[in-house]
Parts: C-alpha cells; structure tokens; sequence
C-alpha cells in the first residue's frame, strides 16, 4: 500500500463549487493530504496559479488528455504520484429507459474512448469541462441528451444510470509543484 507523504496548503484540481464531485475532487478529499482544496473549471487554470504561487499543488488524474503539457512544462515538477480508485464511470441521462437514439451524449475528454461502447445511436458527441457540467447539460437538453459521467454526479443530479461502463478504474494519480530555482 502507498503512502501519500507530501501536505500541501493549497490544492487545486478540477472541479466547481456544487461538492466533490468531479473524481478529481472526489480523490483531492479523500486523500486528506491539503490544508484547503480549490476547484478549478480547467486544469490549465489551476497550473497557472500553481506557476503564480497562489496553489501549493496540482493534482491531475493520468486519464487526462493533455497531461504532457504539465510534464513538459519548465516550471512545472512531478512531486508524487499514486494510484487511487475513481468512482463509477456510467452512462445516464432522464427518463426510466437508455433512448436508442438521442441527439447528443455529453462527456468529459478523458472517457472518449469509452463512447465506444455506447449501444444508443446519437448524432453528435460534445465534449465538457467535467462531469458535473455534463450533467447540467443533459438537464438543460432533456429529452434529448445523455451523458458519461461518474456515479457521483448522476446521483448528485438525479440521473438515471443506464449502464456501468467502468466499476471503478485504478487511476494514476501525479501531484505537481512548482519547480524551484536552481
């Protein structure tokens, strides 16, 4: 078993001000590892205040697209990483039944893959911030949207999940700080 040995101040990571419902937040929590935890609406604003000083920490899941960017960035260092168990990812929307076919299905970049294995005909796939605002959106498209989302949100919004597309995924997890000066 890991031990996650840092503490930080202040740790930012993706998320809104509705709870600790991106998986992000969710692992940010649970980890007990910072003092206070901002969500952040894009992980590139979260690494702009990490480079700024007013974060201690970045926490980024290995899942998200565009982690190399943070990796690569001269500013930027990898202060640890773990493995941590997301949430549910699921496949929700309104209505008691999965609709064959639908207009649109939210979801967050990290799940594209998993659009795959959606049985519903759509005819366009929208990518969002998170999975908390994919949710809203399927509220505000009723009747005419779904989303891939976790667990979490499709309960926090009163969703009905329609299918289970990953039980829970064994995540790499890093933590960035910004690089001292040599």
């Amino acid at each position: 078993m890991e031990t996650i040995k840092s503490r930080y101040a202040i740790l930012g990571t993706l998320g809104d001000n509705e709870g600790f419902l991106t998986c992000s937040m969710h692992i940010a929590k649970n980890l007990n590892n910072a003092d206070t935890i901002v969500p952040y609406p894009l992980f590139e604003e979260a690494a702009k205040d990490l480079k700024s000083e007013r974060i201690s920490c970045l926490l980024v899941p290995g899942a998200y697209p565009k982690i190399n960017s943070f990796i690569m960035d001269s500013e930027l260092e990898v202060s640890e990483s773990f493995v941590k168990k997301i949430p549910a990812l699921v496949l929700s929307g309104f209505g008691e039944k999965c609709p064959e076919n639908i207009d649109i299905i939210f979801h967050h970049p990290a799940t594209t893959y998993l659009l795959s294995e959606i049985t519903t005909s759509y005819k366009e796939n929208i990518a969002v911030s998170s999975n908390p605002e994919g949710c809203r959106m399927v509220i505000k498209n009723i009747n005419r949207s779904i989303a891939i989302t976790n667990q979490l949100c499709a309960d926090h919004y009163g969703l009905t999940t329609y299918k289970v597309l990953r039980k829970g995924i064994n995540m790499p997890w890093i933590c960035f700080t910004k690089r001292l000066k040599e």
